[in-house]
């Protein structure tokens, strides 16, 4: 908390006006950038159910690395830890699992598939994320005087933002720096959507392979 009023040039205790603990401000942080991650994501794609997943997760995979300092709040949240978590959550992910059902998916199924792929996005996306570096303390003497590790660094700024809103208008100075335009999904990211898919493709019951064929 101190390093971050130096940030913001705001006394330490003006933060703690609006919250209790550096947790309570990381948990308000993220809501925020969960409800702007939500917000971000485009309608589901028109085509089949393949097409259909693997658009969605792939626009999830685009939004998130795109920006590392959301990427670093949400990450191990996206998707939610029940079917009733992530609906009310996420509205995207309410027609993605209807659209799963009309395409023939019991619903069992179709949150399976949900999960299957939430979880591998994330852990593709927190495998890309930069290394942290060791704490000051346990550097060697000759580099204590660096700056500050990348990941102080970015929750320093990723603080500074979502402080800004509350704490006082006259810090409203720092922005973090964006991490620039994403193309689109690595081709390793997308070998293992189409293998799951795949796998997806051997549980549906003979009537979805139907529907679908026709």
């Amino acid at each position: 908390m101190p390093r971050l009023a130096a940030f913001l040039d705001v006394g330490v205790t003006s933060i703690y006006w609006y919250y209790k603990s550096k947790r309570d401000l990381l948990d308000a942080m993220t809501e925020e950038a969960l409800a702007a991650f939500y917000e971000s994501m485009p309608p589901l794609r028109a085509g089949g159910w393949e097409d259909m997943l693997r658009g969605f997760f792939d626009d999830c995979y685009a939004a998130l690395a795109a920006d590392d300092l959301t990427c670093d709040l949400i990450v191990r949240r996206i998707g939610g830890a029940t079917r009733q978590d992530a609906v009310a959550a996420w509205p995207r992910a309410a027609e993605l699992l209807d659209g799963l059902r009309e395409a023939g998916f019991p619903p069992s199924l179709a949150w399976h598939a949900f999960i299957t792929l939430a979880a591998y996005t994330r852990g593709f996306l927190l495998t890309e994320q930069p290394a942290e570096a060791p704490p000051a303390s346990a550097r060697r003497p000759a580099v204590t005087a660096a700056a500050a590790p990348p990941a102080a660094t970015r929750t320093a700024a990723t603080a500074a933002t979502a402080a800004t809103a509350r704490v006082s208008a006259a810090a409203l100075a720092s922005e973090p720096e964006p991490s620039g335009p994403v193309a689109g999904p690595p081709g390793e990211f997308a070998f293992g959507i189409t293998n799951i898919i795949l796998g997806l493709r051997s549980l549906l019951p003979q009537e979805a392979h139907d529907r679908e064929v026709a």
